[in-house]
């Protein structure tokens, strides 16, 4: 399973504009495997788990009862992209792209991407 997560971060961190990826640990917070994310991350993983639980929470309580495909958090330079992951809630995938890049095209890559690596 190491080997697919490393191949699946390796081949998102191509995608035009991507800064960083990572696959955290939403139980304990933590960074499981990661591209280009430094020790100065840990407040950052935590409050993206946090983000990550919160919509996850509001998503059982509501009445549509729907999964969540991905988060989207818009800054003026940077986009952050959170997927948690289908076959478990313990994992989600983050990406923090350059603003002007093409999310929809990165979004989708992702998307097949996981296909491929974490049938």
């Amino acid at each position: 399973m190491e080997y697919e997560v490393d191949n699946l971060l390796n081949e998102l961190s191509q995608i035009d504009g991507i800064l960083r990826v990572a696959v955290i640990n939403n139980i304990n917070k933590k960074i499981e495997r990661s591209i280009n994310m430094d020790g100065k991350c840990d407040s950052l993983v935590q409050a993206m788990s946090d983000v990550v639980r919160a919509n996850m929470k509001y998503s059982r309580l509501s009445s549509k009862r729907n999964e969540i495909e991905d988060v989207l958090i818009t800054y003026c330079d940077e986009i952050h992209l959170l997927k948690p992951l289908i076959r478990t809630a313990r994992y989600f995938i983050y990406i923090s792209i350059l603003r002007d890049a093409n999310i929809a095209l990165t979004r989708l890559k992702l998307n097949e991407k996981l296909k491929i690596y974490l049938k």
